[in-house]
């Protein structure tokens, strides 16, 4: 017994299939920020309960990276984590604020309304989706904690990740300490 399927199904069938790439490709434009921010962090101490006046660390991140492979300027967009690592057995370190800029130094976005305590040997991570582009190739975040005297720096870096085409691009980078202080 031989089935046969019409024009008509044919076509219902090319459509549905379209529509589903379409979709399938749709750019997500939610709300961006994401973060484990609530889930990990703890309210900070009140008052002036650590030592050290604070560090700042710059995180370079990339929300789209040139691919050079044309004579045309052709991007691929890039997820971003930056995790903080608190690298203390015993001691909680405090998150002041954490801010990311775009490639012309502008703030994006702040991701902390208030300090919070991030527990030993805790991880905290902020995401930017691979569909906010608002950060460009030469975002980056600023990131101020503090703690009690003599405790190890806490590791903060970032991994980002795409795909072109059939290719996959991930790399990652680490924070640098930096000395001057943004506007509050």
């Amino acid at each position: 017994m031989r089935s046969q399927i019409s024009w008509q199904g044919v076509m219902f069938a090319v459509l549905l299939f379209g529509g589903g790439l379409f979709l399938g490709s749709y750019r997500y434009s939610g709300e961006p920020t994401h973060s484990s921010a609530s889930e990990r962090l703890q309210p900070a101490p009140a008052g002036p309960s650590t030592s050290t006046d604070g560090t700042i660390v710059y995180v370079p991140v990339y929300s789209s990276l040139y691919l050079g492979v044309s004579a045309r300027a052709q991007t691929v967009d890039l997820a971003a984590t930056v995790s903080v690592r608190n690298t203390s057995s015993v001691h909680p370190i405090t998150l002041e604020w954490v801010r990311y800029y775009d490639s012309t130094g502008k703030q994006v976005r702040d991701y902390l309304d208030k300090p919070s305590a991030l527990p030993p040997l805790a991880s905290v991570e902020f995401v930017i989706q691979r569909s906010d582009a608002a950060g460009g190739p030469g975002a980056n975040f600023l990131i101020r904690w503090n703690g009690p005297a003599n405790i190890d720096q806490p590791l903060i870096e970032a991994v980002m990740f795409g795909q072109s085409g059939n290719a996959g691009v991930s790399f990652t980078s680490r924070g640098q300490v930096v000395r001057s202080t943004p506007r509050e």
